[in-house]
């Protein structure tokens, strides 16, 4: 089935290209025109520059020369070497760059039939779960000399890499809005992946061999799965970025790894590295310079005492320019962060099986502004929390409209006392790799200095709308919970997710002064079995994300068996955007947005009462269900309560099973009694072990209860937690 492709702008490929066919003249782009304001928003264009068709530089001009190849980029005046190391290793992956630029032959020049260009051309980038797809006209920006001011091939009639970025800048605004970023960034926009960011521990790895070992396995197993893997040097705080080092490389500078390798060394080499067998990767500096100068570099003795055969025997091959070999030791001396993009196409992120991806885009958004506003429920007096009354729904009064006005000029003031005091966030930008340092959402970022500007802060957070879904991470627990969520289950035990959360992108924005990424993040909280609704008091953390001013963030974590709750957030209150949830697991598993407070009524609500209380049940543990010298049972627990039914998963031969699951009910006769039975399973017939009897009272939290099993087989008691309260949204 084709994926769904998204015009950018509404411009149509096939319908332009047909349309200058008919008039005989050459496209020109009316909203990427040739002009000074397709290049920057801040620095005047250089001298002399002019904007000249491929035709005008050469004669026999080519998309492709000799198809494609990394030699095919050479980084030019701009400082996007995160894009170019990217594109460099796209350009190894035939099924990755057939994506990006579809219909590769049809848009190839015919010195046979001139009469068929149209100086028009198409490329592909993916972006919030879609394909987008981008036309740009062929006119190039070519500085005084005569050459193209900006990426370019080795090979001067050819011209696919230019055509490529001009198309990445237009879809980012103008060329300068690719001045410094992030490799990962590109890699998602280029396939669709998913970037996993490593940062390496040096000290570790320089005295670890096995710690090198297992993370030279995990990137040749990543590289033998067609993964796209960058790297760089992370500069030290205060130091000049693209400061050279003594070997030669660059700091805060993007470089591809396009191999990796085990080799096995003839006898001319053993008495040179002493031992037999050495771990090798191939990078490539996307300037086309071969930095490194240390073992294995271009001249140095290991090469001179290997002979051309036997080089390619060992699979040591420099196939471009700019490429370089070097020791994983050496690696690992130097370099501090890895990205590693993984094919979802694939389905093999991992080697030992299958992974399935499921995705919700949402929105971090304020209330709508054509309803009354209501005031979350950690503020508001309980006589104006939602309850039910008779047989329907029944909401809080609602709040005088000036309140909420009040509301939104706090919001903005916020928001610029915030941009001033904060600052935006301390980037490294260079021609090189701009870095999003994460910060953990429990550790403060920066206080403001006006104790007016507090007071602001939290009478804002407290007086925040309910309906709004852009409360911030977990630091603001007033707010916190009115994010977006999801919710998933996780049914096998010890199941791995790989949960990526990605914003929309803002470098369209930078004309403006807007173009920063907000730092995101993520919690995932273990919610009752039965939940259907959203969470609407804190529960169990089961993870949770570091919060970084990058385009995605993402999280490898083992989950136990029940039903989760995820909320992405912005750090701060208030800020809204676009987001794409995509999570990826081993089995299957179902990703929904939770959009309502509450359970649907039900339908013959006209014939029964509706609930007037609610009440959660934590099921924590059960002990000495076996006699000493007796095996232990395969054990599983029931919980009733009124028409309700929860049953666990079975315990295998455990005596003293540890359940911790919980469930929520809300009650329409709270007076009735909550019944927790015990069950050893059988072949033919389970064997009840016991029961529990609870009573609530009408408001209570957290209450823990040891309870003794009665009328079956067993003597064993069980530990309980129960919380009620007669306002449903409490729990």
């Amino acid at each position: 089935m084709p994926e769904r492709v998204c015009l950018f702008q509404g411009q149509n490929y096939h319908k332009l290209k047909r349309a200058c066919l008919r008039r005989g003249a050459l496209f020109q782009d009316p909203y990427f025109p040739a002009s000074a304001q397709s290049l920057f928003y801040k620095r005047a264009p250089p001298p002399r520059l002019t904007w000249k068709r491929p035709k005008e530089l050469c004669k026999d001009p080519r998309l492709f020369v000799d198809g494609i190849s990394t030699r095919d980029l050479h980084q030019g005046s701009l400082g996007n070497c995160w894009m170019v190391a990217a594109t460099s290793c796209l350009a190894t992956e035939p099924s990755l760059w057939k994506k990006v630029i579809p219909d590769h032959m049809e848009q190839e020049w015919n010195p046979k039939r001139p009469d068929l260009y149209a100086g028009i051309f198409h490329f592909r980038f993916w972006r919030l779960g879609q394909w987008t797809d981008v036309v740009v006209d062929d006119r190039l920006p070519v500085s005084e000399n005569g050459t193209l001011l900006f990426c370019r091939s080795a090979t001067p009639r050819e011209f696919w890499s230019a055509l490529l970025e001009k198309a990445y800048a237009k879809l980012n605004g103008c060329y300068e809005a690719l001045e410094g970023g992030n490799t990962a960034e590109a890699l998602v926009d280029f396939t669709g992946g998913v970037s996993e960011p490593l940062s390496l521990n040096l000290e570790a790895l320089t005295q670890n061999a096995d710690q090198r070992k297992a993370l030279f396995q995990t990137l040749a197993r990543a590289h033998n799965r067609k993964a796209l893997i960058t790297c760089s040097i992370r500069p030290a705080d205060g130091e000049h970025v693209e400061s050279v080092l003594d070997c030669g490389l660059v700091k805060g500078h993007a470089y591809g790894i396009t191999a990796v390798r085990k080799v096995r060394l003839g006898e001319s080499l053993l008495g040179i590295c002493g031992s037999p067998r050495i771990y090798m990767v191939c990078m490539r500096n996307p300037w086309g310079t071969a930095d490194w100068t240390g073992a294995w570099s271009q001249g140095s003795q290991q090469w001179q005492q290997v002979g051309r055969s036997e080089r390619e025997k060992m699979g040591l091959v420099v196939r471009d320019v700019g490429e370089f070999w070097m020791e994983f030791e050496d690696f690992c001396r130097y370099f501090t962060d890895l990205v590693v993009c993984r094919l979802v196409e694939r389905s093999l992120l991992w080697p030992w099986g299958h992974w399935r991806e499921v995705c919700c885009p949402g929105e971090w958004t304020h209330a709508p502004a054509d309803l009354p506003p209501t005031v979350s429920s950690a503020s508001q007096p309980s006589n104006t929390r939602r309850n039910f009354s008779g047989s329907q729904w029944s909401h809080p009064a609602p709040v005088p409209a000036l309140r909420g006005d009040r509301k939104e000029e706090r919001l903005g003031k916020r928001q610029m006392d915030r941009s001033r005091v904060h600052g935006a966030k301390e980037k490294k930008k260079d021609r090189g790799e701009e870095k999003a340092w994460p910060t953990k959402a429990g550790e403060k970022m920066q206080e403001f200095t006006v104790k007016e500007e507090e007071v602001v802060e939290e009478e804002w957070e407290r007086e925040m709308d309910k309906r709004s879904r852009c409360g911030g991470c977990i630091n603001h627990r007033e707010t916190f919970l009115l994010n977006p969520q999801f919710m998933f289950e996780v049914g096998g035990e010890g199941d791995e997710v790989l949960i990526c959360l990605q914003q929309e992108d803002r470098r369209m924005k930078r004309r403006e002064g807007r173009g920063e990424n907000l730092p995101i993040g993520f919690e995932v909280l273990r919610v009752e079995v039965n939940r259907v609704c959203r969470v609407q008091c804190f529960s169990e953390q089961a993870a949770s994300s570091v919060y970084m001013d990058s385009r995605s963030v993402t999280l490898r974590v083992t989950l136990s068996p029940g039903r989760y709750v995820l909320l992405p957030t912005t750090f701060h209150p208030g800020s809204t955007g676009r987001f794409l949830l995509r999570l990826f697991s081993h089995t299957h598993i179902k990703l929904r947005e939770l959009k309502e407070d509450l359970p649907a009524p039900s339908l013959w609500k006209c014939c029964v009462p509706q609930p007037c209380a609610v009440t959660t049940v934590h099921l924590r543990r059960a002990s000495t269900l076996s006699q000493p010298k007796q095996p232990a049972p395969d054990v599983y627990a029931v919980i009733k309560c009124e028409e309700e039914t929860i049953r666990t998963r079975i315990f295998k031969k455990d005596g003293s099973p540890e359940f911790n699951i919980k469930a929520i009910f809300y009650r329409r006769r709270p007076r009735t009694k909550i019944y927790i039975e015990l069950w050893r399973r059988s072949l033919v017939f389970d064997s009840f072990l016991g029961a529990a009897h609870l009573q609530t009272g009408n408001s209570e939290r957290e209450r823990s209860r040891v309870i003794d099993l009665q009328g079956g087989k067993s003597r064993g008691c069980i530990y309980v937690e129960t919380s009620t309260s007669q306002c449903l949204t409490d729990l």
